[in-house]
């Protein structure tokens, strides 16, 4: 697997490859999460019907399948975990899918370079998994043409109790894997340093899901 020779790279995968079957079991099941369902508002204001998405750390699939299915024209999924992957074109088949999706295992910091820039770059809980937010968040806005969509954990004492304690676990189980709970006022003022504006925001207790969007990005689908 590309990108695998660092530690959060090989923590990273190692720990979310493991569940990639119950990713798509619970997606089967249950649908989409709430979080999820906030992007899919947020975006469906700002309009992505037509628009080539990119999302980076995508697990089995199903969010950027979802909005290709409505309307998004198509889709990268990158990923750290090859099993996820495994998972994403077998559900992608199921939808029929196939020839509009398409993806790439490794570190989306590495491979950025190489990928195409996308109208659409989405990160779905994904800011929590690395220790570089800065970085991972400038090698998306290289790629992003119109709007850029982040799921993030809010930044309070639960949430970081929660972080602590959860990486005192999977060092005590031997993974490399951390979590983080990065600043959002950081990864705003970012955001706007580039050139892009907020235009949705949505909350639940842990999470923050917002959407940005270039000033000169045309609105609606």
């Amino acid at each position: 697997m590309a990108g695998c020779c660092g530690s959060t790279s090989c923590g990273i995968g190692r720990c979310f490859g493991h569940f990639s079957h119950r990713y798509t079991r619970r997606y089967e099941r249950r649908g989409l999460e709430d979080t999820q369902r906030h992007l899919i508002a947020g975006l469906s204001a700002v309009g992505f019907a037509g628009r080539s998405l990119l999302e980076i750390g995508c697990g089995v699939g199903y969010l950027h399948q979802y909005l290709v299915l409505h309307g998004a024209a198509t889709a990268v999924g990158v990923d750290l975990a090859w099993p996820m992957l495994i998972e994403a074109r077998a559900l992608a088949a199921r939808q029929g899918l196939a020839q509009r999706v398409r993806y790439v295992s490794g570190d989306f910091q590495d491979l950025a370079p190489a990928l195409d820039t996308a109208d659409i770059t989405l990160l779905d809980k994904v800011v929590c998994c690395y220790p570089d937010a800065a970085g991972l968040i400038a090698a998306t806005l290289a790629r992003t043409r119109e709007a850029c969509a982040l799921t993030l954990p809010r930044r309070h004492a639960f949430n970081r109790v929660a972080a602590h304690l959860g990486a005192g676990l999977f060092c005590a189980v031997g993974s490399r894997y951390r979590p983080f709970v990065h600043d959002p006022a950081m990864i705003d003022r970012q955001m706007r340093a580039a050139g892009l504006a907020p235009v949705f925001e949505a909350r639940t207790r842990i999470w923050l899901t917002r959407i940005y969007r270039r000033a000169l990005a045309p609105a609606g689908g």
